[in-house]
């Protein structure tokens, strides 16, 4: 897995940095034109700032759609080490932890868009991506040979910013699509997701963003 802490890539003029983010966001916007759906495996590892250690890496499978009226389709189900699925539909999140029998199942309301977050740069409009954050080009940097250009996404807002201080994509040139993000939180902590086996427009059905979750399960409601 590529890691990258402080993001130490070579400095660009401006006019070609600004050319560059063009060309980047224009192959996004290729894709924003056809997007439906998007599978991948997935690995992440948070890493913990005070601690300067990343906690046990979680593997699993991602899948991401966008319902009718533009809200986030998602399943995030992690298999090792231990099974955890993860929902959102209709800005309902649900939690399932089938070995301690418990789920917690909590309404996004206003923060609703936060849900993209888990899944920035696939399938969004660049136009809507800049209404939210200020983006950047960084350069080129290879994850597993495979080259890709690096984006850096800042919230504008104070309430977006209090999640994550900077997003920072991956994008493959091979099929732009993004194969790695950095979710950075102010606290200097964050969260490497890395994508492989990517998949574009494979058929999902909604029944894979809902849980029926088993009679006995503890549950816990957020409001």
């Amino acid at each position: 897995m590529t890691v990258m802490l402080g993001l130490a890539l070579p400095a660009f003029p401006q006019g070609e940095s600004r050319q560059a983010l063009d060309l980047v966001l224009q192959r996004m916007e290729s894709i924003g034109k056809v997007f439906q759906s998007f599978q991948a495996d997935f690995t992440q590892r948070k890493y913990t700032a005070v601690l300067d250690e990343f906690d046990a890496p979680e593997a699993g499978l991602f899948v991401y759609a966008r319902a009718k009226d533009g809200t986030a389709l998602l399943r995030q189900e992690i298999k090792i080490p231990a099974p955890r699925i993860l929902t959102i539909k209709g800005g309902v999140v649900t939690v399932y932890q089938p070995r301690l029998q418990q789920a917690t199942i909590a309404n996004l309301g206003k923060d609703r868009d936060k849900a993209e977050y888990l899944a920035l740069g696939i399938g969004q409009s660049p136009a809507r991506l800049k209404e939210t954050f200020d983006i950047s080009y960084q350069g080129i940097e290879p994850v597993d040979g495979s080259k890709c250009s690096v984006l850096m996404l800042k919230p504008k807002s104070k309430s977006a910013a209090a999640y994550f201080s900077s997003i920072t994509l991956w994008i493959k040139d091979a099929n732009n699509l993004p194969v790695q993000q950095k979710l950075q939180e102010p606290n200097r902590d964050y969260l490497l997701v890395k994508f492989s086996a990517e998949k574009l427009n494979p058929k999902v059905s909604d029944s894979q963003f809902e849980q029926k979750l088993p009679k006995g399960v503890e549950i816990q409601t957020i409001r």
